[in-house]
This record gives C-alpha cells, structure tokens and sequence, in this order.
C-alpha cells in the first residue's frame, strides 16, 4: 500500500480563523447598528457590501443550479422543468439587455408577468393563513381570540371600499401593524439571528476543540 499524503501545512487552524473573522464582523457590524460612530460606518458598510455580493453570488450559483437540473429533465419532455427552464432563460437574457428591467422586453416581462404572479402570490397568502388559524387554533383560548380578532381587523382595513367608508378602520389597522406587530417582528428577528449565531459558534467550538 503506498503511503497517505501527507499536506505540506496543517489546516487545522482554518476553521479558527474563519470563525474570528466571522465572529469580528458579525460584532462590528452589530455595533454600527446602534451606536452608528464614523469609526465603525466605513468597515460596517464595507462587510456589508461584501456579504451582498457573496450573497448575490450564491443565489445565481443556485439559480443556475436548479436550471441545470430541471435542464436534464425537460429534455426528457417533462412539462413543467419545460416552462421553468423556458422562462429562466428569458427573464435572465432580458435582464441582460441595455435597458434591464426599466424598459423593452424586461420592463414588459416584469410588468405584465412577474409583478402579477407575485401580486397573486401574495393575495392568496393571507387566505391560506385564515384558513389555518380556523383549523388549528382553539378559539377558546384568550390568545387564540385576539390573534382571530387581529387578524381579522388587518384583513378588513387593507379593503378600499371599507376605509373609504370607515377611517377608524384604517386607523385601528395602521396602529396594529406599526406597535405591536412590527416590535413583535423586529423581536422575533433578532432574537432568531442571536439564537442561531450563538448555535452554530457553540458548535463550532464544539468541533474544534
């Protein structure tokens, strides 16, 4: 048996430098959030300019991804990889045209195509949302109640016709969506983003040590 290679370096001290750089950044940029100095603004900005382009890059790595393999399968006639390869294509050469998305053939595209399915998207959202809370919550439960009563007041103020008529209903949808639903969100999001940095730091140092 011939002997394993043996690399000309160790590696092993790879992982503790990507966890400090990440962990550096991740404070910086944290701190800039609130306490916004002309000293953190300028390397904050950049980390975040950097974090959009690897971003951007792995979603168009994993669009291309997803086209290659559906790719496979709609030469194998199979109709719905068909459209999705089909209409990949044409919103990503549209996009690389002159004019992009503003006018032409993307402008076109997005008005009249994507801008409607996501508007349709979205418009049966909050249906299928209804539908479940009837399902699943016991409306029996304080909680269950003022979470139905929410709901259905958000659901209410967001219909033309009514607010027209009734502005208190704008009003009362207003101030339920800037108090306590936007805090309650802002919360939720931030307490996710700590949990799991705070997750994946711990096992991380889990493995390395």
């Amino acid at each position: 048996m011939s002997p394993t290679p043996r690399t000309p370096f160790s590696t092993r001290w790879l992982p503790w430098v990507a966890l400090i750089l990440a962990f550096v950044a991740g404070i910086m940029v944290f701190a800039d959030y609130f306490l916004s100095t002309p000293f953190l603004a300028g390397p904050a900005q950049g980390l975040l300019k950097i974090t959009m382009l690897v971003s951007g890059g792995a979603v168009l790595l994993t669009a291309f991804r997803v086209a290659w393999r559906h790719g496979r399968q709609a030469r194998a006639h199979h109709g719905p990889s068909m459209v999705l390869v089909g209409a990949f294509g044409l919103m990503f050469l549209a996009g690389l045209l002159p004019e992009g998305y503003l006018t032409g053939l993307g402008g076109w595209l997005f008005q009249w195509l994507l801008a409607p399915g996501m508007a349709a998207l979205f418009a049966m959202l909050p249906i299928f949302l209804a539908y479940a809370l009837l399902r699943h919550l016991d409306l029996r439960d304080v909680g269950g109640i003022l979470l139905f009563v929410g709901m259905l007041v958000v659901l209410v103020g967001q219909i033309p016709y009514l607010t027209a008529r009734v502005p208190f209903l704008a009003g009362l949808r207003h101030d339920i969506l800037i108090a306590p639903v936007s805090a309650a969100f802002r919360g939720v999001l931030m307490g996710l983003a700590i949990g799991v940095t705070l997750s994946v730091l711990y096992r991380l140092v889990r493995r390395l040590i």
